[in-house]
């Protein structure tokens, strides 16, 4: 599948500069991690990765939980532009963590 059509921009969000380049450069400073990165050849001085909310339960589905991760993009010492992530869990796996022990 093509990755531009997983990216959904609204007009509002295209007229403040929210583009599907900008929302797949804000993920690669997502996968980068938490803190200030310096970026180049671009608008902005410096890109900041935070938490916008910690992990917490929904409180409609006790088996759901939700994080929020923000990329903030500034120039001039201000953020221009913003883009938020809400991360989910999506599949786990590993080597059996508990033994089972046959009563018999």
């Amino acid at each position: 599948m093509d990755a531009k059509a997983n990216v959904v921009t609204s007009k509002a969000e295209t007229i403040l500069g929210i583009t599907p380049i900008l929302q797949r450069l804000a993920y690669h400073y997502l996968c980068r991690g938490f803190g200030e990165h310096s970026i180049r050849d671009w608008p902005y001085d410096k890109v900041v990765v935070r938490e916008l909310y910690p992990w917490q339960c929904n409180p409609n589905d006790p088996h759901e939980y939700q994080g929020g991760i923000v990329v903030e993009f500034h120039k001039d010492g201000k953020r221009e532009r913003y883009v938020e992530f809400g991360v989910r869990r999506v599949g786990a796996g590993g080597h059996d963590a508990i033994k089972i022990v046959s009563s018999e």
